[in-house]
């Protein structure tokens, strides 16, 4: 199915701040379609706000709509920031997902004074807006750094922070990591011709990157503890096998302060996506986020915008320096006769390398496409700009 269903658009969110996921399932009974936004205003960096609806799990395709918006975030002294369209990015997000994104730049905004988002769903000329928000002070990173843990066979990520003045944090983070193939084929197949063609000094199907978001938003808090700081508190795990620790892995954390209510909407969020709420406690749909239908306010909308100044991060794992990975390679290649090219090509193996045989002529050794090809199992030859290693 192209669209999400059910708590539809909202589903990541109640997941997200799970350090253990479990699903969690609001009682929706009919097809309303209420309106689910996802994003803060991040001053001094691009803010991004998803818009998107709820529909129950049983509701048809065609009853399900992409909220088209437009909007401007607003500052008490008058400043407003025009929203443009945020391009679909390939990951679970846009039209084809029932869900639709405006960008922000709010570079250059200050953190003097309280901000409003305000925005228009163009299907039904609803107008949205959310309360004034003040803007969180930035914690303070003191450093990010990894633990291998050679018992567990795993590197932990941990993070050292403290306060500047709040008690609640939110974070997530981007990975990249280049990743290698299991042999390095020198040549490759061109079907068109049934010829064999030795690669470009400059081109490969060896090194590959690949890019990730992390799937969950984790909050927590330091209001109960002695001291308004954490130290190597650790929160993302990579098994030693995964190819991400392969080569070179970078992961960068972006972290910011909640206020009050805001937490204690993500709270309550995490508490009934655990299953631990009482039978009390709301359930998403219908706890009272800081977002309001100011053409209706009988309309309920779904989602807490927080305002903040986020703190940013990064870390590199060099596995040329730790060797810590421990992944497992089953290449094997076998002789192919011209004749059987096509025949191989397609059953998914590609020419790994050829040479001169001075008794039988040209002999052309070929493999599994998942051995030789990074690109076969998700990764990219878009090689970031700032990326330390040479390789292509």
């Amino acid at each position: 199915m192209k669209h999400l269903h059910l708590f539809a658009a909202f589903t990541a969110s109640i997941l997200a701040v799970s350090a253990c996921i479990y699903p969690f399932a609001p009682v929706i009974e009919s097809v309303d379609g209420r309106m689910v936004v996802e994003g803060d205003i991040h001053i001094g960096s691009i803010s991004t706000f998803t818009f998107s609806r709820v529909y129950p799990i049983y509701a048809d395709d065609s009853a399900i709509t992409t909220p088209i918006v437009e909007g401007y975030i607003e500052g008490e002294d008058g400043t407003r920031v025009q929203s443009t369209s945020k391009p679909y990015d390939g990951y679970g997000s846009g039209p084809e997902y029932g869900s639709f994104s405006l960008s922000f730049d709010t570079r250059d905004l200050t953190s003097n004074q309280r901000y409003r988002l305000r925005f228009k769903d163009q299907e039904s000329g609803a107008v949205y807006e959310s309360d004034w928000i003040e803007v969180c002070p930035p914690p303070v990173i003191d450093d990010l750094s990894y633990i291998l843990d050679k018992d567990r066979g795993e590197l932990n990520v941990a993070l050292s922070m403290h306060c500047n003045g709040r008690s609640h944090f939110r974070w997530h983070f981007d990975e990249v990591w280049e990743y290698r193939a299991d042999a390095k084929a020198i040549c490759y197949y061109v079907p068109s011709t049934n010829m064999i063609q030795d690669f470009p000094e400059n081109q490969n199907i060896f090194y590959c990157w690949r890019y990730n978001s992390s799937p969950s938003i984790k909050i927590f808090s330091t209001k109960d503890q002695v001291d308004d700081r954490f130290v190597d508190l650790e929160f993302h795990r990579i098994q030693r096998t995964d190819k991400r620790l392969q080569v070179l892995y970078q992961i960068k954390v972006y972290l910011e302060a909640l206020n009050e209510d805001a937490y204690a909407y993500w709270q309550n969020i995490r508490e009934n996506s655990q299953n631990q709420g009482t039978i009390f406690s709301p359930i998403p749909s219908q706890m009272s986020g800081n977002i309001h239908c100011i053409s209706d306010p009988s309309v309920l909308v779904i989602g807490f915008i927080n305002a903040a100044e986020q703190t940013e991060a990064e870390m590199y794992y060099d596995n040329s320096v730790e060797q810590f990975y421990k992944g497992d390679s089953n290449f094997e290649f076998f002789e192919v006769r011209p004749d059987e090219f096509a025949l191989y090509y397609s059953q998914d193996y590609i020419p790994y390398d050829h040479y001169l045989d001075l008794d039988s002529g040209e002999v052309y050794l070929w493999g599994a496409r998942r051995c030789l090809d990074c690109t076969s199992v998700g990764g990219t030859k878009d090689k970031p700009s700032y990326w330390p290693n040479d390789h292509i």
